[in-house]
Parts: structure tokens; sequence; C-alpha cells
């Protein structure tokens, strides 16, 4: 026969596992449920016109698949302002992120002045008519920009 343990021992015991315990549950929560989807700010059809405003996440709804899409980055800005002239009308770049149920990645667009700079992920084709405000001399705030977006299936 086993000796019972004292009393005294089996409430360190307890106490130590459970402290374990919590502090194993601490370590493991990182506050966002793994393979959680973004929760959109808006939805809209397939081959609509949109704006996408750097900071929302947008969701469209395909035939088999959906797409969720947001403003990751923007790079470079060296659009012609209108009221200037220049030699090279420039290019705004602008990085999305987009999510399918297949994949997660990014794209990379060169939108010039006048828009209409095309993309493709994962069987959607994803056109930017348009970013406002136009170039400007001073630099533009990344909460100021908007993209108009049209997204169609290839």
């Amino acid at each position: 026969m086993h000796p019972m343990p004292r009393p005294r021992a089996r409430r360190a015991n307890a106490l130590g596992l459970a402290l374990i315990a919590g502090l194993l549950a601490l370590g493991c929560n990182t506050g966002a449920t793994p393979g959680a989807l973004p929760i959109p700010d808006f939805q809209a059809p397939l081959n609509t016109s949109f704006p996408l405003r750097a900071g929302d996440v947008g969701y469209v709804q395909g035939q088999n698949d959906y797409l969720y899409i947001s403003v990751q980055s923007l790079g470079a800005d060296n659009r012609c302002p209108p009221e200037s002239t220049c030699d090279e009308p420039g290019f705004l770049e602008v990085f999305l992120e987009l999510e399918t149920s297949e994949s997660q990645g990014a794209l990379g667009m060169r939108v010039p002045p006048d828009g209409d700079a095309v993309g493709t992920f994962q069987g959607f084709e994803i056109r930017i008519l348009g970013a406002a405000p136009p170039g400007r001399t001073t630099r533009i705030p990344t909460t100021e920009y908007v993209f108009l977006i049209t997204v169609s299936l290839r």
C-alpha cells in the first residue's frame, strides 16, 4: 500500500499545475482565431465599380469563390499634379492584400494618373479605374487615398 501524500503537498501540487496551465493558456492565446476571415467593411458585386479606401476591407463574392481585398500599403506617388506640366505622367504604387478560400497574397500595381491598372489573383481580375486624390506636390496622407476598383472573373 502506498502512503497518502500529506494535504499540504497535494495542495502545492494542485497550485503548481494550475499555475502551469494558466501560463500555457496565456502563452497560446494570440487574441485571434487561426484561419479566421476578416470582417469586411463592405460587400461589392462582381463587375461593379466600388471605392476602396486605404484601411478598409472589401468582400466580393464570385461564382465559386470569394475575394477579400484591402490596401496593404502604398509606395511611391510620383503622379504629375493636375496643375503642373510634367515630361512623364508618373504613377502611384499600391500593394493590395488579397485572400480567397484557396490562398492569401499581395498584388503590386502601378496606377497612372488616368487610372486603368489591371492585375490578376486566383481567377479574379482586379482593375483600378482611378485613384483619388490626384497627384500633388505635397505629401498625401495614406488615409486620404481612395481607389475606384472593379473585380471580375478571368
